[in-house]
């Protein structure tokens, strides 16, 4: 009986850790393309990226109605203020490298950016997010560009 007991806490632990760490990453299951196909890129994938069409909406390619340089700026600085390591940067190509840490078991994910220049005054940033371990990432990466964008966002940039 006891063994059923340590059993059944375990099976809790596991699926509290699961849907915690969806929870966590503000995953938007139930929004479009659906349930489905949202659980099968966060458990089948380890990592995420901003293109122009993409089937999750906010990953596509985000316009900024700032110059170039202002953005890649306002980039670092948003990634400091959220935590990210930065682990290298080049203001002269506009591209910078993060790393995130997860909170619960410090998992290490590393964050590249490379802003786009548009016009004087419009600007896009392109983000790509990779675990440095795992296979799936229970949509951590996706989180990490949401965040960022969201923080830009905060920051009245768009």
């Amino acid at each position: 009986m006891t063994l059923i007991k340590i059993l059944f806490m375990l099976v809790v632990l596991i699926a509290g850790s699961f849907f915690y760490s969806l929870y966590r990453n503000d995953t938007n299951l139930f929004d479009d393309p659906g349930f489905k196909a949202r659980l099968d890129i966060y458990l089948s994938d380890n990592r995420a990226e901003t293109t122009d069409d993409h089937v999750l909406k906010e990953l596509r390619t985000p316009v900024f109605n700032t110059s170039a340089e202002q953005l890649y700026k306002r980039t670092i600085l948003a990634a400091s203020s959220l935590g990210w390591q930065v682990a290298s940067h080049d203001s002269d190509n506009q591209n910078a490298h993060f790393v995130v840490y997860s909170p619960i078991f410090l998992f290490k994910d590393d964050v590249y950016v490379q802003v786009g220049f548009i016009d004087m005054n419009k600007s896009t940033l392109s983000v790509k997010s990779v675990s440095q371990a795992g296979r799936a990432d229970l949509g951590a990466n996706a989180g990490h560009i949401r965040e960022l964008i969201n923080e830009l966002k905060r920051k009245r940039l768009r």
